[in-house]
């Protein structure tokens, strides 16, 4: 899971670092920086996943990337390109990194797997400069079991850097090596230190197995492949869909291979089909779903849903089914403990329905162990998982799991500011226009109707 992420001159954000909890929604209103923070994490997932490895940084554009960021000067806090663009994530180590971890130090050192604390954590930062062309400035690993060791990796002239480890618990540092220039954002191996293969595990060569770049690299490219995004525009519900016979593993962005992965799943158990109709009612958006072939071969399908007892193609009912059924499909079927990016979760859906949605959200955070990061505009969202803390049901639904946050733009820059709410769902510190002005609004409802109705009162008493 993902623990902080900060940012420094990325787009609107001249400084952020923030905590990160099983449920994070980022509120604010437009052009505040919600949205940069999550383009941040798919910059990074398109830079690792780029077709080109020596790729300093992917700025998207094509069409199978999740984000499209222009260029360096469209990228940097004001256009001013001489500064770096710095990112920094932390994060705990999966159950299975940790053994693959612990079967490394025991080929390494024959220490005990037992030995090794149940919970560590890593930490990446990196910085991008641009000077003629674009390079790594600053590369820099931290392994955290109890704060012990920290690789870095600087840029010292053109093309060469060092590469330093330190170990924090006696404060020394092994001399500086110097090295040929980085040619990614990650450090995949460093002379007399890298990584072998055994069987499932790695064999690690180096002085600290935490602190070698490789392995480190490896967990954060683990990390990326199980960051997923639903984003704020959906693609519209089709009459037939064509299915070839593949089993689709990821949801796009735009919702695509939403139905093709519910195709799939109806051929098989069908349960994830049941699942998603399930979801469904319980928003109250439809009485019945189903997704059916209708060719011989079946090779066409028809998703329909019945509302006021009348089943009708998906394109045929309320727009708000088609838009929220990535988001649904996302939640029940993407792999326990995955990270998921959700913009505008609530579009189209009316506040019963989003207020349901944030009952979902909450299921699958604690049962299905995902992290969910939401851009929202959703007063309704909000009063549910307040409801809900109070409620202490679940139990899961306490201030620890679901963190708060409200962005504004500035003249130095976005800022952010976390919303306190106590264990009986209080909000201590309400940011003005958090939710819009309702209290406003309705104050000079109440003001402008006695007023009228004092006017009203005089004509009639004036006789006029």
């Amino acid at each position: 899971m993902l623990r902080r992420i900060g940012l420094s001159n990325f787009k609107c954000w001249k400084e952020l670092d923030i905590e990160l909890a099983p449920i994070t929604l980022l509120f604010g209103v437009n052009s505040s920086g919600k949205s940069a923070i999550l383009q941040s994490l798919l910059m990074l997932k398109q830079t690792v996943a780029s077709r080109d490895p020596k790729e300093y940084l992917n700025f998207g554009g094509n069409p199978r990337d999740y984000v499209d960021l222009g260029s360096y000067d469209d990228l940097v806090y004001s256009h001013i390109s001489e500064q770096n663009i710095g990112l920094n994530l932390c994060w705990d180590l999966s159950v299975e990194a940790i053994e693959e971890l612990a079967i490394a130090r025991w080929v390494e050192d024959k220490t005990d797997k037992q030995s090794l604390y149940p919970s560590m954590s890593l930490r990446y930062d990196v910085s991008w400069h641009l000077d003629g062309n674009l390079f790594v400035k600053d590369l820099g690993y931290q392994f955290f079991e109890d704060g012990s060791a920290a690789s870095k990796i600087q840029v010292i002239r053109e093309n060469a850097y060092e590469y330093r480890l330190t170990r924090f618990e006696t404060r020394t540092a092994t001399n500086p090596v110097e090295y040929k220039a980085m040619e990614s954002c990650l450090v995949r191996s460093i002379e007399n230190c890298h990584m072998i293969r055994v069987g499932h595990y790695f064999q690690v060569a180096g002085e600290h197995v935490a602190t070698n770049p490789s392995f480190i690299a490896w967990q954060l490219e683990r990390l990326l492949d199980w960051l997923f995004h639903i984003g704020p525009l959906r693609q519209r519900a089709k009459r037939q869909y064509r299915w070839t016979g593949g089993k689709p593993s990821v949801i796009e962005p735009d919702g695509e291979q939403t139905i093709e992965h519910l195709i799939a799943s109806s051929r098989d158990d069908g349960t994830l089909v049941r699942d998603v109709e399930d979801r469904l009612k319980t928003l109250d958006l439809v009485e019945f779903f189903s997704v059916q072939p209708v060719d011989q071969n079946e090779r066409l399908y028809e998703a329909t849903a019945a509302i006021g007892g009348v089943e009708s193609s998906l394109t045929d009912v309320g727009f708000g089914v088609s838009q929220v059924l990535p988001v649904i499909t996302m939640l029940l079927s993407a792999p326990e403990g995955s990270i998921i990016l959700l913009e505008q979760p609530e579009l189209h859906l009316h506040p019963n329905a989003q207020a349901a949605l944030a009952d979902l959200m909450l299921e699958a955070a604690e049962k299905r162990k995902l992290q969910l990061i939401v851009e929202s505009h959703s007063e309704h969202i909000v009063r549910r998982l307040q409801r809900r803390i109070a409620e202490a049901s679940p139990a899961f639904a306490k201030p620890e799991n679901i963190k708060m946050y409200y962005c504004q733009p500035g003249e130095d820059g976005a800022t952010i500011d976390e919303v306190d709410v106590d264990r009986f769902g209080q909000i201590s510190n309400w940011p003005e226009k958090f939710m819009g002005d309702i209290s406003g609004d309705l104050h000079t409802m109440l003001k402008a109707a006695l007023e009228r109705r004092s006017q009203e009162l005089e004509r009639v008493g004036s006789g006029s």
